[in-house]
């Protein structure tokens, strides 16, 4: 058996358990380390739906559902407008990347990065950065 023959029984039942319990580790951690950082049991309470449902309507230029992220006029004018200038450019959302948040008491900040594709092919990413106050998205970056 590929040479197994010459390491002794007890090196090999040695061996086996290492390597078996090295694989069984890194794969428990991980599912381990998933649990914990979703539950946000360790700080951080991960991103909030007010948020998901914010960035989703400004990058879909879902206009109805833009009415989600604030009553604030000053932040209806900025989404109406970045949505004038989406289509005239005419740009596809590709990918929405939840970065992180802060907090402090009420207020939590959470930052998003968005890749595009623009109409000439050309591909970017910007940031989009959301305040939170007592469970509104009060402004947006």
């Amino acid at each position: 058996m590929l040479g197994l023959n010459l390491i002794p029984p007890l090196m090999r039942t040695v061996m086996a358990m290492l390597v078996v319990g090295g694989l069984m580790g890194y794969a428990g951690t991980g599912f381990i380390t998933t649990l914990v950082a979703d539950s946000g049991v360790l700080g951080g309470g991960g991103e909030s739906s007010p948020a998901h449902k914010c960035v989703m309507a400004i990058v879909q230029r879902d206009s109805s559902s833009t009415r989600l992220c604030s009553q604030s006029p000053l932040v209806q004018r900025a989404l109406q407008q970045q949505t004038a200038s989406q289509q005239v450019m005419d740009a596809k959302p590709l990918t929405l990347t939840y970065l992180g948040n802060g907090s402090t008491g009420r207020i939590s900040v959470h930052i998003y990065a968005v890749e595009i594709q623009a109409g000439g092919g050309q591909y970017q990413f910007f940031p989009l950065a959301l305040t939170i106050v007592g469970g509104r998205v009060v402004r947006v970056d």
